[in-house]
């Protein structure tokens, strides 16, 4: 059987993501926030190295010390996901120079190429750090594959928060956790 082009792929995927983002579906939730997760606030985060969309290794211990890290977990055909980013995208711009990063981490084990495609084709221009991780290694350790995934590490390298899902409003949340943290 013959693979769809990179091309074909690239345009399925992002249709299903628009098709889906349209349809307000949402990855299934853990009950209670967090009893499906594989950490709980107070635990260390796990260290981790990837790269990101431009090749270049990013480690998350090295921001311990001076950043706090709010960690996302998304996919490309994750309607949720892709409605997330822009206020992800708001926290990372008005909180950036106060000592906070955002990194994404794609979900879908898929190359830069297909991740740009997809956020071009949703007209979604994001400036912080999107991580691959195509051997599902980081993905692996941190999620049960429930996304959007996002996690609040403060400066220590602890977890501080938690949340699976996304709705409007839960932007609210992430924030009074990135402000907790600092």
């Amino acid at each position: 059987m013959r693979r769809p082009s990179s091309s074909v792929a690239r345009g399925f995927a992002g249709a299903l993501a628009v098709a889906l983002l349209l349809c307000g579906v949402v990855p299934a939730r853990a009950e209670g926030g967090m009893s499906d997760q594989k950490f709980k606030p107070g635990q260390e985060a796990p260290d981790f190295t990837v790269k990101d969309l431009a090749g270049a290794d990013v480690k998350l211990s090295s921001f311990e010390g001076n950043k706090v890290v709010l960690l996302n977990f998304w996919g490309l055909r994750c309607g949720a996901c892709l409605e997330e980013m822009p206020y992800l995208e708001d926290i990372s711009k008005r909180y950036q120079d106060k000592g906070v990063v955002v990194l994404g981490v794609d979900t879908d084990g898929v190359g830069a190429e297909d991740v740009v495609a997809t956020l071009k084709d949703m007209e979604l221009v994001i400036t912080y750090p999107l991580l691959l991780d195509p051997e599902f290694k980081v993905t692996d350790t941190y999620t049960n594959f429930l996304v959007p995934l996002t996690i609040v590490i403060d400066r220590k390298g602890v977890i501080t928060y938690i949340h699976t899902g996304f709705e409007k409003g839960a932007e609210k949340h992430y924030e009074d956790a990135v402000k907790k943290a600092l």
